[in-house]
């Protein structure tokens, strides 16, 4: 037997991915894990440039989803559309978010507690009215 692990076949690496998938929660580490796997499975872009250019899109649509919900005027059944719609949108850009941080070799767990860590300490100056 050889040291070399073999190729992960595309049912493997669907079954990988939708166990992770299963999981209650998951770390940001683990969600960019996931999305490395994605992008190397389905052979998506990887262009960061291109990427950035479709997150804008995707809030795009995260504000079509937030006028919606305000233009709904009480209807709940249109208001849990738009909930489920935004949802699904703001996921879409989690993804991204995800990718950019891959693509870029971040790591966003790491760099987002570094941040958080400043802005504990950080004043922000709000304009007067």
């Amino acid at each position: 037997m050889s040291g070399r692990s073999e190729p992960m076949d595309h049912n493997d690496a669907q079954e990988r991915m939708l166990s992770l998938l299963a999981q209650e929660r998951l770390t940001l580490d683990e969600l960019q894990a996931f999305h490395r796997a994605l992008d190397q499975e389905k052979g998506f872009d990887t262009d960061i440039l291109r990427n950035v250019a479709y997150l804008v899109g995707e809030l795009g649509e995260v504000v079509g989803a937030i006028q919606a919900m305000k233009e709904a005027q009480g209807d709940t059944a249109v208001i849990a559309a738009a909930q489920e719609e935004l949802g699904a949108e703001l996921a879409d850009c989690l993804a991204y978010v995800l990718k950019l941080a891959n693509c870029a070799g971040v790591d966003l767990q790491q760099a987002y507690v570094k941040k958080m860590r400043r802005n504990v300490h950080r004043v922000w100056h709000r304009p007067s009215l």
